[in-house]
């Protein structure tokens, strides 16, 4: 005789009913929380990106000259021979007098220690005067080749120390505008994908908001939230970015 098999007992369906419900009802909440979001707003927010490489067009090299002596009028007198001995060198190196620059002089007085009951008391040992010394071009070439030529100063007797090229973009101004008119044009783009996701076209521009602009060398990834401003390269990378508020149809 064949024994029937034991019917399921009817209390444990309804909670298998339950559960499938809920998993179903909790697939559909928790798949699509973007578009929820589109479906639920009036606008979208969204951040827009522009980058453009380009390269300096005006570029400025510096040295800063100093002399010292024990009377402020002997450090003076070396300021003098020492200022001349560096424009006749600008000259031979084919520098406009127009774009040279000489700035005053700054004085400091000098100090030595000697011994006594308050383990040292400063006394004056001399002025040092420092005057700085700058060349401005728009031909980046001849300011490189300046710089690799000045040395010989330093070879014939002038104390001098010598800054790093500043390399700068002259028409940085007017690609700013062109370039946060791109980022905007990038933040439609985007809010348009999101908007399409849910069905929904995006409107008017509300409002933009300009961030801050990122000038490195080219292929540099730091950032500041400041915003940067590249002065050692010749070649730099500009990122820009804005957000942008759309209104959603």
């Amino acid at each position: 005789m064949t024994t029937p098999s034991p019917e399921r007992p009817h209390s444990l369906r309804i909670p298998a009913v339950i559960l499938a419900v809920g998993l179903a009802f909790a697939a559909i909440v928790l798949s699509g929380p973007l578009n929820d979001f589109v479906k639920s707003h009036h606008a979208i927010t969204v951040k827009g990106y522009a980058e453009r490489q380009v390269e300096s067009d005006f570029a400025l090299w510096s040295a800063t000259v100093t002399t010292r002596g024990k009377q402020v009028n002997d450090a003076a007198a070396q300021m003098d021979k020492a200022t001349q001995a560096v424009t006749d060198f600008l000259a031979a190196q084919g520098v406009p007098k127009a774009n040279i620059t000489v700035s005053d002089l700054t004085t400091t007085a000098l100090s030595k220690s000697s011994e006594g009951n308050d383990g040292g008391i400063g006394d004056l040992d001399g002025y040092k005067l420092d005057r700085r010394v700058q060349v401005t071009s728009k031909d980046l070439d001849s300011i490189s080749k300046l710089s690799g030529a000045a040395p010989v100063l330093l070879r014939n007797g002038i104390e001098i120390s010598f800054n790093p090229i500043e390399y700068y973009c002259t028409k940085l101004a007017d690609l700013k505008v062109t370039m946060l008119g791109e980022a905007v044009q990038d933040a439609q783009r985007r809010a348009e994908e999101i908007a399409g996701k849910s069905n929904r076209k995006i409107g008017s521009l509300r409002s933009a908001n300009q961030g801050v602009f990122q000038i490195t060398p080219v292929y540099a990834t730091e950032t500041s939230g400041e915003g940067t401003l590249d002065t050692t390269s010749r070649e730099k990378s500009i990122k820009a970015v804005v957000t942008a508020e759309f209104e959603l149809n």
